[in-house]
């Protein structure tokens, strides 16, 4: 008897089995998901930003203030960006953290 309930047991759970295989494909396909993180800021490339021609908000989005960014603006052109300092604009230490995104470019000569 203990067989013949064994036995009940396997085809009911092949049955089972087989007739959740057979309603998978009308769910459609797996839903593929990535594992990383939307946009942080560690994903975010900084952008360089050229102190002769960004417009004042490109330089505040790099972190530095309102206020300097518009000196900064008005005092263009730069030769180049130490000039930043030798102006006064930035502090030494605000220099160091941001010279890595800052660009003096200088207009092609004709």
């Amino acid at each position: 008897m203990l067989r013949s309930f064994a036995g009940l047991f396997v085809l009911a759970l092949i049955w089972s089995v087989s007739g959740i295989a057979q309603e998978l494909p009308k769910l459609g396909p797996p839903i593929k998901t990535i594992n990383k993180p939307m946009n942080t800021q560690k994903d975010m490339k900084p952008k360089i930003v050229d102190i002769n021609s960004a417009p004042e908000a490109d330089i505040v989005a790099v972190g530095i203030e309102k206020a300097v960014a518009k000196k900064i603006v008005e005092g263009r052109p730069y030769r180049n960006k130490r000039e930043l300092l030798s102006r006064e604009l930035l502090t030494k230490e605000q220099y160091e953290k941001l010279k890595d995104l800052l660009v003096a470019k200088q207009p092609s000569k004709k």
